[in-house]
């Protein structure tokens, strides 16, 4: 049963991925914390380890091209195990989605609006949210292209305007950490952000590829996306050093140093306006999966009925995750990245050889169709 007939092109898809990503650059507190000014080394790690898991995901998608992720765990497992699993993952997309409403209301909150209470800047995002994701699929990632440059422009003139407080000697001294800290860096930048792509597997039947076009743009995606947060990372160690771990948003300090006398200063709202770009892209894309997801537990043909109580559903939810950033932060570093590490690596590990144990999916038709989609 497919609940959202609307489709996107590869291209898009593909500018879906490296929006998604680039939205994690807020998140750069969580591995300042642990590896400091050695961040940047991290991230390549991860990127490194990303690879095969990028490849899993995009295996999956060809394997079962007409399936979403909540299908091919009942189509692998069985009707009621993979029920099971399924309502799991609800609750994985649900908390991500409270997680980074939360996210943007604090932001929001603590630089933008700062006399408005939390509760109304995150009812009003996931008002227009709502309305997004009640027109399908199509609306959700329209505007993922012109968004991406948009934040490749924002990152590339703030390179430009702190070129002159960059200090190379702020990358120093390099590897001079515990390993059990770089291996705890590369386990959060892993699976926070690059293991939530699994969360893509929700739109496997709205995008038509075939399996060289996957691979592309897959790997496209999320290549552009690393390389946004790696530059961002990097502009924010060579202003900041050391200190970078002392700040819950690095990137709105590191504007903030920009002067270039009376007509570039007060640089941070460059970095307001990439965040809440950012994040609420994300926001209604992680609350449409998880709509989907719901409709799909419950065999719902028609998803739009569920939007509402869904989002409500998310307010409340992230008002009672954590009391405060901090907590948030602390909880990314040590807790998050063993819980996401199940359903981001485990689970769909487990799929694609229960999958390759049972012979799934049964083959039909010409050669190289698989359920209705070629060259797969």
């Amino acid at each position: 049963m497919r609940i959202d007939k609307g489709e996107i092109s590869g291209t898009r898809f593909m500018f879906t991925i490296a929006f998604f990503l680039q939205a994690s650059a807020l998140l750069t507190s969580f591995l300042a914390g642990v590896v400091k000014q050695d961040s940047w080394i991290v991230v390549l790690f991860g990127a490194v380890i990303c690879m095969p898991l990028v490849w899993l995901y995009r295996t999956l998608m060809v394997t079962f091209p007409d399936k979403n992720y909540m299908q091919i765990l009942e189509f692998t497992y069985g009707p009621v195990f993979g029920k099971v699993i399924g309502i799991a993952y609800i609750w994985f997309f649900l908390t991500v989605t409270s997680l980074n409403l939360t996210d943007l209301g604090n932001f929001t909150k603590i630089v933008v609006m700062t006399q408005t209470p939390h509760t109304v800047l995150t009812v009003m995002c996931m008002l227009v949210t709502a309305w997004a994701v009640r027109y399908g699929i199509d609306v959700v990632t329209r505007y993922a292209r012109p968004f991406t440059f948009v934040e490749f422009f924002i990152v590339a003139f703030s390179i430009l305007l702190a070129v002159n407080q960059i200090k190379l000697e702020n990358f120093l001294p390099m590897f001079d950490l515990p390993a059990m800290k770089y291996i705890q860096g590369t386990h959060i930048i892993t699976t926070i952000p690059f293991g939530e792509l699994v969360t893509f597997l929700m739109i496997t039947p709205n995008v038509k590829l075939t399996r060289r076009e996957a691979t592309k743009y897959w790997y496209i995606g999320v290549g552009i996306g690393i390389f946004t947060l790696l530059v961002v990372l990097m502009r924010d160690i060579a202003m900041l050093g050391n200190t970078l771990q002392l700040f819950t948003l690095p990137g709105l300090v590191t504007l903030r140093l920009v002067r270039w006398g009376e007509a570039f200063s007060r640089m941070e709202i460059l970095f307001a306006i990439a965040v809440v770009m950012l994040l609420f892209f994300k926001i209604t894309f992680l609350t449409y999966i998880t709509v989907i997801a719901i409709a799909q537990a419950m065999n719902v043909r028609e998803y739009r009925h569920l939007v509402l109580v869904t989002g409500a559903l998310i307010i409340t939810f992230g008002l009672t995750l954590y009391a405060n950033p901090v907590e948030h932060t602390t909880s990314a570093r040590e807790v998050e990245p063993i819980i996401w590490s199940l359903f981001e690596m485990i689970i769909p590990l487990l799929t694609y050889i229960v999958a390759k144990l049972r012979k799934l999916p049964k083959v039909s038709g010409k050669p190289g169709e698989v359920s209705g989609k070629q060259e797969v």
